[in-house]
């Protein structure tokens, strides 16, 4: 396996269309590294750059210590699985694993060895004499991924594999991911539009937007220190409250409320974020004023609830007209027009700057 550096690596598409620009990144060897971000930000061509499929109009990209700018795809020692999973229909699952390797020579032999280790890995072995039409859309993304694996590549590509899939099947695909990825020891680069398979999945996450490197970090550090808006509102669902404040010392004040700082930040004006499990209803023995701990309180006029089994999410407005996302007990009954009481966790409040969007606190 290798380590993978993009180093200001920058794509233009006809016409001047800045794709990818002045990307700078280093996926560690045996590393999952996650490129996240919405449709067109750049993460899909990156991953092709990377695979060969894309020219590369500026900067460098190394596979270990290898620079593959004008490296063929073949030659470059890496394996990609497609949203598509690109099987042979009139294969079965044995002749779709060995295809590639037989039409680079491969002896049989080690041909058999390599597809039998990876039906083990991939639990195929009763499916190996089937045709893609009869196996589930699971199945086949792990044929999809079985005949990556049989080539014994330096790094594995994936570019949102699981997007077929139901829901129920993506939990069960992503889970075996992780395992296939800590069995064999490799590099996984993974990309996708899901901020919740990125940040159950990846051990490094690089958050993109139009083209543009937004942070990369774990995914805690990602989620509780976001470098800026973007990211902040990008990961996390519901996304973060964002409300534009005026700072006074250690206070943000907006119309109607105030909450506490954990820290001076030396600014006059800011947008406040709160993520919906920062706050929660006062309960009885919690002063009046709704503060303990830490804590600061919000009153709120409900709008709308979403019981969600395990969770309660309410939606309504503090202050003057502050719309609010708050996460409560599931058990809370409340309904649309009824005002409740929300404590703040000041430990977990954001500030950003207004202008940049960077985070100031």
């Amino acid at each position: 396996m290798a380590s993978v550096t993009y180093d200001h690596v920058t794509k233009r598409f006809a016409g001047g269309t800045l794709a990818v620009n002045d990307f700078n990144l280093e996926v560690k060897d045996t590393e999952f590294m996650v490129l996240v971000g919405p449709s067109g930000c750049g993460k899909s061509t990156a991953l092709r750059m990377l695979a060969g499929l894309e020219e590369i109009s500026d900067g460098e990209i190394r596979i270990g210590d290898t620079v593959v700018n004008d490296m063929p795809p073949r030659d470059r020692d890496i394996a990609m699985v497609f949203q598509s999973y690109a099987l042979y229909p009139h294969m079965t699952v044995q002749d779709n694993m060995a295809f590639g390797l037989r039409m680079r020579g491969t002896p049989k032999a080690d041909i058999d060895r390599r597809v039998k280790q990876a039906a083990e890995i991939l639990e195929l072995g009763p499916l190996l004499n089937r045709k893609p039409r009869q196996l589930s859309g699971g199945q086949r993304q792990r044929v999809a991924l079985g005949r990556a694996i049989v080539r014994e590549p330096q790094a594995f590509l994936l570019d949102e594999p699981l997007s077929n899939l139901d829901a129920k099947l993506r939990v069960q695909t992503r889970i075996e991911l992780q395992k296939q990825h800590r069995a064999l020891h490799a590099t996984f680069i993974y990309v996708t539009h899901d901020q919740v398979e990125a940040m159950t999945m990846g051990d490094r996450i690089a958050v993109m937007r139009d083209g543009v490197l937004q942070q990369v970090a774990p995914p805690r550090e990602i989620y509780d220190q976001p470098a800026n808006m973007y990211v902040a509102g990008f990961i996390g669902s519901p996304t973060m409250n964002f409300i534009p404040v005026t700072v006074q010392g250690k206070t943000a004040k907006a119309s109607g409320f105030e909450v506490p700082l954990p820290s001076a930040p030396g600014v006059e004006k800011g947008i406040l974020g709160l993520r919906p499990e920062a706050m929660r209803e006062r309960l009885r023995d919690e002063t009046s004023q709704g503060t303990t701990n830490g804590a600061s309180g919000l009153d709120m006029k409900v709008e709308v609830t979403e019981v969600l089994g395990a969770d309660q999410f309410v939606y309504g407005l503090v202050g003057t007209d502050s719309a609010v996302t708050a996460r409560v007990d599931p058990n809370l009954h409340v309904s649309p027009g009824d005002r409740i009481r929300l404590v703040v966790d000041t430990r977990r409040v954001h500030l950003f700057d207004p202008e940049t969007g960077k985070a100031i606190l």
